[in-house]
């Protein structure tokens, strides 16, 4: 639009607007509010500060997340195999507690048969005051005692199982009537309860008419339940 021209159409404005650049910042002055002129340097301000942050807090932040999200997996990792390890332990302490409760019977087994041995090494001392001239009937002896008992009808073949069993067998003297010959079945244990006082009351029984002699029961043990002193009383059986 050449100079002097008349502006009567929109058209017009644009064309001039076009033609002097100048009118156009002016207009956008005359127009807009100084808070949108500012608005476009204001978010390049803020584009650049925050590309910034990002370079230099955002990304250092995300890779200690991504670290730490590794160390997690690896705890994790961890963690499973720590459950593991405490399955086998808890297999292995169950393994253990049966050994241990093994060991325990065997232990009790290994000391009753040591106070079986220590009556039968020396029971003199253990059936002195009862008889003298104590002899010990060794297992060999005393089975074919009995098998001869049950060759000859006088006991039967369980009653020959049940009393070949007993821990000790021992012939002598009463001392009260001296010349009086008798047979001691014993039974011996570290703790004697009810049931070692009838096993020898049987057995002294059985093992009495095999060998023709009047039998005398006896329990020797280091401790006795309250039911093997009363069951002892019922069945006449001697504690020591």
């Amino acid at each position: 639009m050449h100079k002097g021209a008349k502006i009567e159409t929109f058209e017009d404005i644009l064309q001039a607007l076009r033609e002097r650049p100048e009118w156009l910042e002016e207009l956008r002055r005359l127009i807009l509010a100084e808070e949108l002129l500012v608005l476009p340097q204001k978010f390049e301000a803020f584009r650049i500060g925050f590309e910034r942050f990002k370079k230099e807090e955002f990304l250092p932040l995300r890779e200690q997340v991504d670290r730490i999200e590794k160390d997690v997996a690896v705890l994790k990792q961890d963690v499973a195999i720590l459950k593991q390890d405490v399955a086998v332990l808890k297999k292995d302490v169950a393994l253990l507690k049966e050994e241990v409760a093994i060991l325990k019977i065997d232990v009790a087994d290994l000391k009753g048969d040591n106070f079986e041995r220590k009556v039968r090494e020396r029971a003199p001392s253990y059936f002195g005051k009862l008889m003298r001239r104590c002899k010990v009937i060794s297992h060999e002896e005393l089975a074919n005692i009995l098998d001869d008992a049950v060759d000859n009808g006088v006991i039967s073949e369980s009653e020959r199982d049940n009393a070949i069993n007993i821990d000790v067998v021992v012939t002598g003297l009463l001392r009260q009537e001296r010349e009086k010959k008798v047979v001691a079945a014993t039974e011996v244990s570290i703790k004697a309860d009810r049931i070692d006082v009838e096993r020898a009351s049987e057995r002294a029984d059985i093992i009495g008419r095999a060998m023709n002699l009047p039998a005398i029961p006896i329990v020797i043990g280091k401790e006795y339940t309250k039911g093997a002193e009363a069951r002892a009383k019922e069945l006449n059986v001697i504690l020591c």
